[in-house]
């Protein structure tokens, strides 16, 4: 019985890896969220097969705050943001001076890296 989790285990491991090859550079830049006041905690991601994008879901870092904010790109030239519900609490930058803690590295947390690869075609001759 343990085998046949342990072998189970091992393919949902190779399925991951694989899917994580699936995904190609879009864009080949930094993507980063505009910052919009508030502080957001990550809860989960999904690539979107269908419309080509990635999906990204964050929720107010506040407690008992019901605000949540969706996330869909493509590429740095193409991101969307929708809000559902609203805060109960002020912002949080106002009593903040640094707005890098809501910036999420997208392009990151997608690719496992900070920086896109180098391409020979952007490079001078």
């Amino acid at each position: 019985m343990s085998e046949a989790s342990s072998t189970r285990e091992t393919s949902m491991e190779t399925e991951e890896e694989d899917r994580e090859e699936q995904y190609t550079d879009p864009g080949g830049q930094r993507l980063v969220l505009p910052e919009d006041g508030h502080g957001w905690k990550k809860y989960g991601q999904k690539f979107i097969k269908k419309r080509g994008k990635f999906r990204s879901y964050f929720k107010c870092q506040k407690q008992n705050c019901v605000a949540k904010k969706r996330v869909e790109w493509s590429s740095p030239d193409d991101i969307r943001i929708w809000y559902e519900g609203s805060h109960n609490h002020a912002s949080s930058t106002q009593g903040t001076s640094s707005s890098a803690a809501n910036q999420y590295n997208l392009y990151a947390q997608v690719f496992g890296s900070d920086q896109p690869p180098s391409r020979p075609h952007d490079q001078d001759a």
